[in-house]
């Protein structure tokens, strides 16, 4: 096995809806390894997402379903007080369709990942974490779950499903390890957030906004589609990586199942 470094490159997409389009994801597909399909709730539609799944497919991305809070208005930005019950079935939902489209691709859906105020929610909150855990396993236990960090892991694990956390090169994070989230992206420097993404895989850490040390060790960093540079930032992060002999590989291909 070789001994270089190795992290998964995962990006939100299909996040557009109708006749409104949102993020460039085809050429994002072009330089990351793992994607996370909008499924209707957030953002998306059901032509909307048969073709992001299938240009995922040809690419040989690893798919996942991006779950949100019913939230079309907002974006899925805004918190909402959901039952656990309901956000079950909210998910399972949600699951399931993008899990028929990829299904009809010749894919696979492997991974669940909240969008949001619902990924805030999940990875802080064990109710929440454990409805989106729970609808994640009964659609299929071999999935892998994506949150912040292991602040909710023991009741995932009570699901069966593995947690993966992740790392946001392309955004901040406050002193307590909290992501600063945008109302609308910003154009990040390129070179910043690649140096960001590059000290996550190697220092497996982070500088806050108040100049804090943040740890950061996760097996996947997302990159935002909807960012003005969106392409060049990730254009950027893939070569920087490349350069520095970091392999970007798909997510399932660096957990560990017992």
């Amino acid at each position: 096995m070789s001994s270089r470094p190795r992290i998964d490159l995962n990006c939100d997409v299909g996040e557009s809806f109708g006749r409104w389009q949102l993020g460039h994801d085809l050429d994002l597909m072009r330089y990351v390894s793992s994607v996370s399909v909008a499924a209707g709730f957030h953002a998306g539609d059901p032509s909307t997402i048969r073709a992001t799944v299938e240009a995922a497919a040809e690419h040989g991305l690893q798919i996942g379903v991006h779950v949100a809070l019913p939230d079309l208005l907002g974006f899925g930005r805004r918190i909402m007080r959901i039952d656990p019950r309901d956000l079950l079935d909210y998910c399972t939902y949600q699951i399931g369709a993008v899990t028929a489209f990829a299904q009809a691709a010749g894919a696979r859906v492997q991974h669940v990942k909240p969008h949001g105020a619902l990924y805030v929610m999940a990875s802080r909150e064990a109710e929440i974490a454990h409805a989106v855990a729970l609808a994640t396993a009964r659609a299929d236990p071999d999935l892998t779950l994506l949150l912040l960090d292991d602040t909710c892991a023991e009741t995932v694990a009570e699901t069966g499903v593995q947690l993966a956390t992740e790392g946001f090169p392309d955004l901040h994070y406050d002193d307590d390890g909290q992501l600063v989230l945008e109302r609308t992206k910003a154009e990040w420097v390129p070179e910043d957030v690649a140096g960001r993404a590059l000290d996550m895989v190697l220092n497996h850490g982070v500088t806050s906004l108040g100049g804090r040390r943040i740890p950061v060790s996760a097996p996947t960093l997302c990159l935002h589609g909807d960012a003005p540079n969106a392409v060049s930032v990730a254009r950027r992060v893939r070569r920087t990586l490349d350069d520095n002999g970091v392999d970007v590989v798909p997510l399932n291909t660096l957990l560990s199942r017992s």
